[in-house]
Parts: C-alpha cells; structure tokens; sequence
C-alpha cells in the first residue's frame, strides 16, 4: 500500500505506534476494519480500515460523525476480483449504521475507479494541505 503511494516504508519505527493506535481504536470502536483472507494461503488478500470522528458543524458540514477511509490494500495477485469491492461496501454500509454523514479518503491510482463507482469526488472546500509538526 505504502509502495504505490510513493513512500517509503523501510523505517520500521512506525510500527508500534500504529499498532497501539489500531487496538485501542478497533475496541472502542473509533476505528472499523473488514478483511478478506487470502483464498490459498495464509494471510490476507484485501483489506481496509475507516477512522470515525466527531467534526465541529460547519456551513458544507452536518452535524455528526465523519469517517476516514484508509490502509485500503489488495494483494496484486487478488486484484479485479471484487474483493476491495466487497470491503468499500461493508464499511460504507456499517457507517451508514452509525450515523457516519461525510466519507473522506485519498485514492491511489490504482484505487480511484473503485471510488468513484461508489460515488466519491473530489473533496470541497480549498486546497488540501498538510504540516508536521
């Protein structure tokens, strides 16, 4: 996933960070994930998370929460196969459940025909930007 983003992600220190970030999120519930086992050996063929988030209201905002799609990957091997389908459309649907109004995400280019058949555009309000810190 990083790969076909264009970073780089051979500093491993990363890691444990995120990994606490993932279970304190996925048993709160902040954070929901769906996976599709690799069909002929261990480990994974597709999968994707989507962070969810209370935003202040805002004129372009309803009130509510808001979800982050991201660490969407599909093993080469399974692609085309509907797999990154069939999660998209779990974790839209589970959202929905929650009350989720507004999907953001950013899209690679491998991913972004998968997006906009379900809907998604370009995001509104100004250019997006960013800052470490």
């Amino acid at each position: 996933m990083f790969t076909s983003m264009g970073i780089d992600a051979a500093e491993q220190t990363w890691q444990s960070g995120c990994e606490a970030h993932l279970l304190e999120r996925l048993s709160d519930g902040r954070i929901v994930g769906a996976v599709v086992d690799s069909p002929d050996v261990g480990g994974l063929a597709c999968s994707g998370l989507a962070e969810v988030a209370l935003r202040i209201p805002a004129p372009a905002r309803a009130p509510g929460p808001r979800a982050y799609l991201s660490s969407f990957s599909t093993d080469p091997r399974w692609r085309r196969r509907g797999m990154a389908r069939a999660v998209l459309a779990l974790l839209l649907d589970e959202l929905g459940k929650r009350g989720v109004n507004r999907v953001e995400l950013h899209a690679t280019a491998d991913g972004v025909d998968l997006y906009r058949a379900f809907g998604f555009g370009p995001r509104p309000g100004g250019i997006e930007m960013s800052l470490d810190l």
